[in-house]
């Protein structure tokens, strides 16, 4: 998929994306981020200006020397199951067992999709309306399912359908953009034998191929980390920048000062103090790319 057609597949869904300059963004509440969210965007001073100044926070993947976060990257021709450490082996050979793995029927995304996504995102305390909203949910599958460009995957067990994955490919890389399951199976790892078998089936059209499971969330998930590498994904270093809006930066400047130059504490346990410290060092890059 071209970046206008990726653009148009989401606003067709109900996403907020507008450009500005040569870029586009995706609104979602106070937060305005780079779109799409895996894409490195350009950053030049008028294009800084009129994000900070409209936007609390604008969430931006752009290219610099400073690397702040990872991106998890699969870059191979081959992905046998031999390549994976003994646990992992056990646990793919588990879910391969255990699963029937095939393209799922329409109708099997549309409703057995649409009780998954609304059991993980409660577990998870998301609101992506695309996902738990029928309508909307229909509009993401009907766009999805028959396009040439992305690759979906269904994990079954009694002829339920208990998990799925999505991926598109944009600009040679090929994006997981859905990979949840129902919890209920759990215990029989459909996940891992969904990643194995889709990832198998894009080498088998393509060949040697780039994959992406995403940048390491804002707030720490060492599970689903320490997932990624098992799959044998590859942490490689990004950069996020984080544009804040000149009226909160005194804010964040005082909260920082206070912690480390009053009470002297080198280490910061409080959770909201460490999300402050790590916007404004991905603010700071700002200052060295400009």
């Amino acid at each position: 998929m071209k970046l206008n057609d990726v653009v148009r597949t989401y606003q067709k869904c109900g996403y907020k994306i507008k450009k500005i300059q040569d870029s586009y963004f995706l609104n979602q509440g106070w937060i305005n981020y780079s779109f799409p969210q895996l894409a490195d965007i350009k950053m030049n001073k008028r294009l800084i200006n009129r994000l900070k100044w409209k936007h609390v926070l604008s969430v931006i993947k752009t290219i610099s020397p400073i690397k702040n976060t990872y991106e998890y990257i699969l870059n191979t021709d081959e992905y046998p199951i031999e390549h994976f450490k003994q646990n992992t082996r056990t646990t793919i050979r588990k879910s391969l067992k255990n699963c029937e793995f095939k393209r799922p029927s329409y109708d099997d995304l549309l409703n057995y999709g649409l009780y998954i996504n609304r059991q993980t995102l409660k577990l998870q305390q998301r609101r992506d309306k695309y996902l738990t909203n029928k309508k909307r949910w229909e509009k993401y599958v009907a766009l999805f399912y028959n396009n040439e460009d992305s690759y979906i995957l269904g994990a079954y067990m009694e002829r339920k359908m208990i998990g799925y994955m999505i991926t598109y490919e944009f600009e040679g890389k090929h994006i997981v953009i859905n990979q949840y399951i129902d919890r209920k199976y759990s215990t029989y790892n459909p996940i891992n034998g969904l990643l194995y078998m889709l990832v198998n089936q894009i080498i088998s059209e393509k060949g040697r191929v780039e994959i992406s499971d995403g940048i390491e969330s804002f707030s720490p998930l060492p599970f689903l980390n320490k997932f990624k590498r098992s799959m044998l994904f590859e942490r490689v270093p990004v950069t996020r920048i984080y544009l804040i809006h000149p009226v909160i930066i005194p804010i964040f400047r005082l909260v920082i000062f206070i912690y480390i130059h009053i009470f002297k504490r080198r280490r910061i346990k409080n959770q909201w103090t460490q999300k402050i410290i790590q916007l404004y060092q991905g603010y700071r890059i700002i200052s060295k790319i400009t």
